[in-house]
């Protein structure tokens, strides 16, 4: 039953803090004309989260998992559980625009070719995250948004291109590959079709979830002027440094997955291996730093 225009999804897991933030934000949002409604999905935080925005939020719906279900699954729990025509998928970690969502509810209304659309992210300095992006290359390896030679060169003719920036920086909305997962607006009928986020990946699933919807005939867009403030890494709660390992490995793992599946390499590809050994060796240098943050503290 779509009965709403607008389902607001935010996953948490022990950032009660963030959550809060997110959801005044979202409160001050002028929803011209839109109508909405907001589903917290917590993952088992042990921090209050749920109780808490039970208490400062009664409007909002809150679906409290006993345990971690993974943010996917959990994205697609909220979806299921929602009423509007549009699903916004949102993460927690983030601070809304009073125009954040209208703008991309008003552009998907103007747009029936566009199956979903994302905001601009920007670091709470008022920086870009540059929040388009192309699928992947092998050589994004070494030249991607946070990898060493991407710090070093950032006006790379490369890294532009893989980022969009000059698409960016014109300010009209420009169709993409892909846009992340924090912040994106879908139509319910094209989650509907590509079964929700591919709830085996922990990181890459929005490549895979906007690969999914391209596939399908759907393009996907992103819009700059539509902006939000997004504290990146923050939304599940503080990590140990196992922890952080863990994410570290992970990331690489799903990156190298995807580009596989993505580029359909077989086993004795020569670019699987570059792709592999690029990753590897990021992988292995964020590792060590880790390590060697541990030892310091």
């Amino acid at each position: 039953m779509t009965d709403l225009d607008i389902s607001v999804i935010i996953v948490g897991l022990n950032a009660r803090d963030y959550v809060i933030d997110c959801l005044a934000s979202l409160q001050k949002t002028s929803w011209a004309g839109y109508s909405s409604e907001v589903i917290y999905v917590d993952n088992g935080s042990e921090d209050q989260s749920a109780e808490t925005v039970r208490r400062l939020f009664p409007e909002v719906r809150v679906i409290a998992n006993s345990k971690n279900i993974g943010f996917c699954r959990a994205v697609n729990q909220g979806s299921k559980a929602g009423r509007g025509r549009y699903l916004y998928h949102l993460n927690d970690d983030t601070i809304l625009m009073e125009d954040t969502i209208p703008r991309l509810a008003k552009f998907l209304d103007e747009t029936p070719e566009a199956g979903a659309a994302g905001n601009r992210l920007l670091n709470p300095d008022g920086t870009d995250q540059w929040s388009a992006r192309r699928f992947p290359n092998w050589y994004n390896g070494f030249l991607g948004r946070k990898t060493l030679f991407g710090r070093l060169f950032p006006s790379s003719k490369i890294l532009r291109h893989y980022l969009y920036k000059d698409e960016m920086e014109c300010g009209i909305p420009f169709e993409v590959d892909w846009v992340p997962g924090s912040c994106t607006l879908v139509r319910r009928e094209v989650h509907e079709e590509i079964g929700g986020l591919p709830e085996n990946l922990h990181y890459w699933s929005d490549a895979v979830y906007c690969r999914r919807i391209r596939q399908n005939g759907w393009q996907i867009f992103l819009l700059p002027d539509a902006r939000l403030i997004h504290y990146e890494g923050k939304g599940s709660g503080k990590r140990t440094p196992q922890a952080e390992r863990w994410h570290i490995r992970e990331f690489h793992r799903s990156a190298f997955r995807f580009y596989c599946e993505h580029y359909r390499l077989g086993p004795h590809h020569p670019l699987r291996w570059m792709a592999r050994s690029a990753l590897a060796a990021r992988a292995f240098l964020l590792l060590a730093l880790n390590r060697l943050s541990v030892i310091r503290n």
